[in-house]
C-alpha cells in the first residue's frame, strides 16, 4: 500500500467536513438566538419580544 490517499476520498473528505461544518454553524446560530431573547426577555414584555421577532422574521424573508 502507498499511503496515497484518492482524489475520490480527498473530496468526500472536503464534503464532509462542509457538511460538519454548516451544522455547527446553524447549531450555534439558534443557541446564539435563543441567547438573545432570554436577555430580551430580561428587559422586555413578552409582546415586545414577539413583536421584535416578527419584525425581524418579516425583514429576513423580505432579503429574499
Amino acid at each position: 500500500m502507498s499511503g496515497k490517499i484518492s482524489q475520490e476520498a480527498l473530496d468526500q473528505l472536503s464534503q464532509i467536513s462542509a457538511s460538519q461544518v454548516d451544522d455547527f454553524l446553524k447549531r450555534s446560530s439558534i443557541t446564539f438566538l435563543e441567547c438573545a431573547i432570554n436577555l430580551m426577555a430580561t428587559h422586555m414584555s413578552k409582546e415586545e419580544i414577539a413583536a421584535t421577532l416578527e419584525e425581524e422574521a418579516r425583514l429576513v424573508k423580505e432579503m429574499g
